[in-house]
């Protein structure tokens, strides 16, 4: 195993260096290998269940082009499209309504850009792999369950996990007095945290949402993802790293890597304090709940429901622990 070869030769790695490589190594990564999104596939977004979720984006791309003046080189992106899907709708969505744009798609997996490209056909859009890649533009960018995905480093506080090999080239958790700024980032969102609890942090997301900010000299950053404020995320109702295969929950995290999704709550506390550090005005921070409501959707009676209806109740119901963070430059 090419972890274990590493292990041998580098010793431990973070559970973010372990992450990053079981989700994009180049070869073996979950998302290098391009996973199946949608019904039958390892897990399936609110862009795939019903239509609200695109014309919501849509709406929301067309009010930020209208208050910067319609400008002619407004440009649209998406961060992390998975299936294509969404981006499909929005773009042809937005060509339809008369809103003249660049379409630009943000994928670091290969396997995942070669799915975007068969779901969006002959359309017009470009790939980068990097926001770096991108020259500031008047536009709006968005992310559905990009920031879940971003490696976290793990704390059993107050140490950090280290993933390790035992003899028999087993991947096994080993522990280590954690950063002093490793900890910080923690109790900046949690002032107390529970001797031997287990929480997650994300030590570039800073580098994550300035480089994505930097793609807009003005416009809309909505980043969309499941997760809460805060301490709401780290109080322990949900284990801080999970794994998902075949539209399931996986098992150790630890196992088989690159064959399951790792995926770790999003902790919107931080996130905005990380974008009003760089300048970035953050507009709103609600449930996907609400802001589906505000656009207007809403679900007949029970009993007058069809399918479409019932998917849509799903993404309606205040338990769904989605949040939508809306932030403009």
């Amino acid at each position: 195993m090419r972890l274990v070869e590493l292990i041998r030769r580098d010793g431990p790695l973070t559970f973010a260096a372990y992450m990053q490589a079981a989700l994009f190594d180049p070869d073996y990564g979950f998302y290098t290998r391009g996973p199946k999104i949608g019904q039958g596939g390892h897990f399936t977004t609110s862009a795939e269940a019903h239509p609200a979720f695109a014309d919501a984006i849509l709406n929301d791309a067309i009010a930020t082009w209208e208050g910067l003046g319609r400008p002619a080189d407004f440009r649209v992106t998406e961060a992390g499209p998975g299936s294509g899907l969404l981006a499909y709708r929005v773009h042809h969505d937005l060509l339809a309504a008369g809103v003249p744009h660049e379409f630009v798609l943000i994928e670091l997996s290969a396997g995942l850009r070669e799915t975007q490209r068969a779901a969006l056909g002959n359309t017009m859009a470009r790939w980068v792999e990097n926001p770096a890649a991108l020259e500031p533009a008047p536009g709006f960018l968005y992310a559905n369950e990009l920031l879940d995905a971003l490696p976290v480093r793990l704390l059993q506080w107050p140490d950090e996990v280290l993933v390790d090999a035992d003899a028999g080239s087993r991947l096994v958790e080993t522990l280590t007095p954690a950063d002093p700024e490793l900890m910080a980032l923690l109790t900046e969102s949690l002032p107390a945290p529970r001797r031997g609890g287990r929480y997650v942090v994300r030590p570039t997301q800073v580098a994550l949402v300035t480089a994505l900010a930097q793609t807009l000299s003005s416009g809309r950053l909505v980043l969309i993802d499941y997760g809460g404020a805060s301490a709401d995320v780290h109080h322990g109702r949900r284990p801080p790293i999970r794994t998902y295969i075949g539209g399931q929950q996986g098992g150790d995290p630890l196992a088989a890597p690159g064959t399951q999704d790792l995926t770790a709550d999003v902790d919107f506390g931080a996130l905005t304090r990380s974008a009003t550090a760089i300048g970035v005005k953050v507009e709103r921070c609600i449930t996907q709940t609400a802001w589906l409501a505000g656009h207007k959707w809403s679900v007949p009676p029970v009993e007058e429901r069809n399918e479409a209806d019932w998917a849509l109740a799903g993404l309606l119901d205040e338990r769904l622990p989605f949040v939508v963070w809306v932030a403009r430059r």
